[in-house]
């Protein structure tokens, strides 16, 4: 008796190692790259950051170039994300030194909220060039 509960125990323990490791024991999620424009009624925004965020809270940011470029440093896991605006800061500068002049981009409030911007991208794994335009 005490033979047999140990074959159905070793039998059931091997295959549930097998079923694990046929799924896989990682838990890492795909991710992809992502780089692309960003426009605001069809213009390319001239500075300023692009920021994304996922309902599982995965997010990311890129600053936007005076071309309305803009590319996410490392990766960002598959998925959706909704999209919104942060306008430009002014950037640090040595004490008793003027600050640099802060680009002044006209982009709605709606849009700096990833609550309201209404915005939202889909990443998938690999390389991304996605389009982000904020449209009234």
């Amino acid at each position: 008796m005490t033979a047999r509960i140990f074959a159905r125990t070793a039998s059931g323990l091997a295959l549930f190692c097998a079923a694990l490791a046929a799924g896989g024991c990682s838990s890492e999620k795909p991710t992809g790259t992502v780089a692309g424009i960003v426009k605001y009624k069809g213009n390319p925004l001239t500075a300023g950051e692009v920021n994304f965020l996922s309902k599982t809270g995965s997010a990311g940011s890129a600053k936007i170039d005076a071309n309305g470029q803009y590319k996410v440093t490392g990766e960002l896991e598959a998925g959706e994300y909704k999209a919104y605006f942060a306008p430009p800061r002014a950037e640090p500068h040595a004490p008793g030194t003027k600050a640099a002049a802060v680009p002044k981009v006209d982009v709605p409030a709606k849009f700096r909220d990833p609550g309201s911007s209404g915005v939202v991208v889909t990443v998938k794994p690999g390389s991304n060039d996605i389009a982000v335009e904020f449209k009234d």
